[in-house]
């Protein structure tokens, strides 16, 4: 009878039924092994399973709950947007509704994210969240594509590596794709209602609160409305609606907190292209080394920041030095464009390398060693080259997926639904590799790859039928 049953349910979701199945193991297999507290290089106790940025968010997540505990409203709670605000108030809520502490005191007044504190409460509600999301969307999907067509999309988008591993961490990007496929279930719905629009634009809005990086991710979501000969002035006005409930939601809290309204986070804008980049552009085009172009642009700052009266205490002055940067940023890159041209071609490179095993090889990193301090690029991509096999074998189908795509419009000379939300995902790849693509990380290459399965399914679906026939 049982064997009966599991026989009639459709392959692809016997699959999203064995992945949820393979990221709770997973999810298990690394809490046992990784939820550990331990002593970097700087002396400094950490938690191996939530380093880097994720402590930052466990740090303001902290904060929220400590709000909420002391009898404070869920949204007077909500701190402000310094570096990651939903996934904050995800770990908030979660632990003060467990009542359990998220810190611990260590030696020397030293605090660390707890061990065994049932973070994999946490981790099997973010699985559910994504196998959900992808069940809807498959409901959607099926409407637009043919049954192989989407039988591939959904396998790929259940169980290919690269995706699967963020289910078994607590980094940022398994809500995030979450939210990608909820906002791609939405804009494929067969409605003309503005209801739709106006969830639209709540879901960009919960993207941009996941990650900073998703603020104008609207702008192709508009541009595909269009494209699907969406004319009602009523739609968009809707859509930007739900998208501004959640975006003056987040400035009028940012004002409250710190009589600032704003966005983006100050951290983010402060610590963004020019923190990161200026210098070595500045290097190349002095020919000096980069620690002594890193002390040009800090004497200059040193002395706008002297002559203007600036506090960096201050959000409001916070706010005219990172104007200030975005300038000098700009004067750099507008000086030496050729060299800025080939450093961002050759991250997006590094940045779409595939990479199955991102969250765990970065369990065993640590910033603060002598030899991330010496050589951080080659600390930090060792393992690198390893996944470029892999790597060519999506990109061999994904490309054969794009020329089937192009021979397909120049054949018909007109576009169905279908391939007017490739179009779409073509454009969604081309914002993420603009606006994350110079930091040349693999893990920003994430939401990317829900796009490239389309492609990848396509591809592969061809082959099969040329070769396998």
């Amino acid at each position: 009878m049982i064997f009966k049953k599991v026989k009639s349910i459709k392959f692809e979701y016997l699959i999203i039924l064995i992945a949820i199945l393979v990221s709770i193991c997973w999810s298990n297999y690394n809490l046992n092994k990784f939820d550990n507290i331990k002593i970097n290089s700087n002396g400094k106790y950490y938690n191996q399973f939530l380093y880097a940025d994720l402590n930052a968010t466990w740090k303001t997540a902290d904060k929220f709950r400590k709000n909420l505990k002391e009898g404070n409203t869920f949204l007077n709670s909500i701190p402000e947007y310094e570096k990651f605000l939903l996934p904050s108030i995800i770990v908030g809520s979660y632990y003060y509704l467990i009542d359990k502490d998220i810190y611990e005191k260590k030696e020397n007044d030293q605090i660390a994210i707890k061990e065994k504190n049932f973070k994999i409460g946490l981790m099997i509600l973010q699985i559910l969240i994504y196998f959900t999301s992808l069940i809807f969307f498959s409901k959607e999907l099926k409407e637009i594509v043919n049954k192989n067509l989407h039988k591939c999309i959904i396998i790929f988008l259940a169980a290919e590596p690269s995706l699967l591993q963020w289910h078994s961490s607590l980094w940022n990007e398994s809500i995030f794709i979450s939210l990608m496929l909820i906002l791609f279930t939405l804009i494929l719905k067969k409605s003309d209602k503005v209801l739709i629009n106006f969830f639209i634009g709540i879901v960009l809005g919960l993207i941009f609160m996941q990650r900073a990086i998703g603020f104008l991710y609207i702008i192709p979501v508009i541009f595909y409305l269009f494209l699907v000969n969406e004319k009602k002035i009523k739609s968009y006005f809707f859509l930007f609606v739900g998208y501004l409930v959640i975006i003056l939601f987040v400035g009028l809290n940012n004002f409250k907190k710190t009589d600032h309204f704003y966005f983006l986070s100050i951290g983010h804008q402060y610590n963004s292209y020019y923190h990161y980049f200026a210098a070595d552009i500045l290097a190349n085009k002095k020919k000096i080394s980069n620690k002594d172009a890193k002390e040009i642009l800090k004497n200059e700052e040193d002395k706008w920041i002297t002559q203007n009266n600036i506090n960096l205490n201050l959000t409001k002055d916070i706010s005219k030095n990172i104007k200030y940067r975005n300038k000098i940023f700009l004067r750099e890159t507008f000086n030496n464009p050729i060299y800025v041209s080939k450093k961002f071609i050759k991250r997006v490179v590094v940045m779409c390398i595939i990479h199955p095993l991102w969250v765990n090889q970065h369990f065993y990193f640590d910033k603060h060693s002598p030899a991330a301090k010496k050589n951080p690029k080659e600390y930090f991509n060792k393992n690198l080259y390893k996944n470029i096999p892999y790597s060519l074998l999506i990109y061999i189908f994904v490309a054969v997926g794009i020329i089937n795509y192009i021979k397909k419009l120049i054949i018909n000379k007109k576009m169905d639904k279908f391939d007017k939300f490739l179009l779409f995902n073509t454009l969604s790849i081309l914002y993420f590799i603009l606006i994350s693509g110079m930091w040349g990380n693999p893990k920003y290459f994430t939401p990317c790859m829900i796009s490239l399965s389309f492609f990848f399914s396509v591809g592969f679906i061809e082959l099969k039928k040329k070769y396998f026939k």
